[in-house]
């Protein structure tokens, strides 16, 4: 991949919020994002929402916490920062924001989080989201990434602000409610990254998200990115012993037993996938990205060097 080009849709909205079925990649496709973005000149606040420590050895820093700190630079400014955002600091910050200083501000928060956040459903998620909307319109970096919740919690996280402007009808909370609501409406400010895998379950979840975002929230979809795709290869559809007849290779028995054992599997497997690519094409009318499957035991910055340089293409449409 050329490291000199930025395909346009990585930066064209101030938040990008990566979300997916748990085990879909998720997390390494916000780092690779963030990978492409910074390579590329840009300051990146990396926020995981889960607080998932891994991230920063991922990129090649000390695991992230609540206080900010640099995983990762290039050049005088491209960098990678990275953070999480408990809920009660967010309340805390909340709190400083509207005047409410020093010694009183903690112990409010700290009383307090607990029963405003049982009496209130979705509180403490929207708590989140304000702090991450205040981040965006302070232009704290050019680009914020926010590792979502998987699947199942990322709709009720980003619904936060929806759902508590259907009980609440006045006062601060109301008003955060709003202007969540309107970041995360807004093209320009804000836009979902779905990720799922070729398989059925992540595959029907992705669908659901995708809908219930996009037509409830209003929230902008980028490209449907598709991780850990099976490379279909010419010649993958020939029988082993066909292959080893053209290469004039004797099989054994055993060889020959095993290697059509191996071919069943990646057949099976090929077919799975050309299906549930092809119900996405139906499904969901989004253009995407199809990533390689990387396969590791471990999981390192070496290989999202891979991921990214597959991520950072133009998405092509389906048809």
């Amino acid at each position: 991949m050329d490291r000199g080009v930025t395909p346009g849709w990585v930066t064209s909205a101030g938040v990008v919020v990566v979300a997916g079925k748990g085990g879909v990649g998720s997390t390494t496709v916000a780092a690779a994002l963030a990978l492409i973005a910074a390579r590329q000149g840009a300051d990146v606040l990396l926020v995981s929402v889960d607080g998932r420590p891994g991230l920063g050895p991922l990129l090649g820093g000390e695991p992230i916490g609540p206080e900010e700190r640099v995983l990762r630079a290039f050049g005088r400014r491209g960098r990678i920062r990275g953070r999480t955002i408990p809920p009660e600091q967010a309340f805390s910050d909340y709190l400083a924001l509207k005047g409410i200083g020093g010694v009183f501000r903690k112990a409010a928060s700290a009383a307090s989080l607990d029963a405003i956040a049982a009496a209130t459903p979705g509180m403490e998620h929207l708590l989140v989201l304000g702090k991450i909307k205040e981040l965006q319109r302070e232009k704290a970096a050019d680009l914020i990434i926010v590792d979502a919740p998987p699947a199942g919690l990322a709709a009720p996280f980003l619904r936060s602000a929806s759902a508590l402007q259907d009980i609440v009808a006045s006062g601060p909370v109301r008003t955060q409610a709003d202007e969540v609501a309107e970041m995360l409406a807004d093209a320009k400010r804000c836009q979902g990254l779905l990720v799922t895998i070729p398989e059925e379950t992540p595959v029907n979840e992705v669908v659901e998200l995708a809908y219930d975002l996009e037509e409830k929230l209003g929230l902008s979809l980028g490209p449907l990115i598709v991780n850990a795709c099976w490379t279909d290869l010419p010649g993958l559809g020939m029988s082993p012993t066909a292959a080893a007849r053209e290469q004039g290779v004797k099989l054994s028995r055993a060889a020959k037993a095993a290697l059509d054992v191996s071919a069943q599997f990646g057949k099976v497997r090929m077919e799975g996938q050309r299906r549930q690519l092809a119900r996405l094409t139906e499904l969901l009318p989004l253009a995407r990205i199809e990533l390689p499957r990387v396969p590791t035991a471990r999981f390192g910055p070496a290989e999202l060097d891979v991921l990214a340089a597959a991520l950072a293409v133009e998405p092509t449409v389906p048809s």
